[in-house]
């Protein structure tokens, strides 16, 4: 029986799952069959297809891992987002799905920590699709915020000052960076590529 599903398109998401570090190799397979795909719809044939990509694609990236520096781009930008989260700038690694998703869990984060009384100043993340982007080009889309600031002209200038950090640390950590300076526009950072090792490994 022929595949219901697209492979090439199905390849591709599972590609960007397996080499993304985020996820263990065993929840791939489901995430693809049960979440991108739709369970009620798709073949034996078709799960079998997936078993077989994911186990293929887990074994690529496991084999790539062996030979990666100690230090990959994705450890010197964490090690940004640390220097961020030590300045009381929440950063965030792929957080939700949309901008939206991005900023709602800033704000979860801003209320645990315990609102205006936490001292924070502004947030740094991007989310899961700006991680399929950098995933397939090496570079990655940061939105970032000056806080909740009331009065506008300072919330304004803050975002900017953060940004300008967030600039300089990505700098410092080796990445090539393109922002204009508009706080509207998300800062562009070039990685280079994209190498996380996953949870698994």
């Amino acid at each position: 029986m022929a595949l219901t599903l697209d492979p090439e398109d199905t390849r591709g998401r599972i590609h960007d799952l397996v080499w993304s570090g985020f996820y263990p190799d065993a929840d791939v397979e489901w995430m693809i069959t049960d979440e991108y795909l739709d369970p009620d719809e798709i073949t034996y044939e078709d799960r079998a297809w997936v078993k077989a990509e994911a186990a293929s694609a887990c074994a690529a990236k496991r084999a790539a891992e062996a030979g990666w520096p100690e230090q990959t781009e994705y450890d010197r930008l964490e090690a940004v987002f640390a220097q961020l989260r030590s300045e009381k700038i929440i950063a965030l690694h792929c957080a939700g799905n949309t901008l939206a998703d991005g900023h709602d869990d800033v704000r979860e984060q801003w209320r645990a920590a315990g609102r205006m009384d936490s001292g924070i100043r502004g947030c740094c993340f991007y989310h899961a699709q700006d991680l399929e982007r950098a995933v397939r080009t090496g570079r990655l889309h940061l939105a970032f915020s000056g806080g909740t600031i009331p009065e506008i002209e300072q919330r304004e200038a803050n975002t900017v000052a953060v940004g300008q950090r967030i600039v300089e640390l990505l700098r410092a950590a080796g990445f090539g960076v393109n922002w204009s300076g508009d706080i509207k526009e998300r800062i562009e950072a070039d990685l280079g590529q994209w190498r996380k090792r996953g949870p698994s490994a």
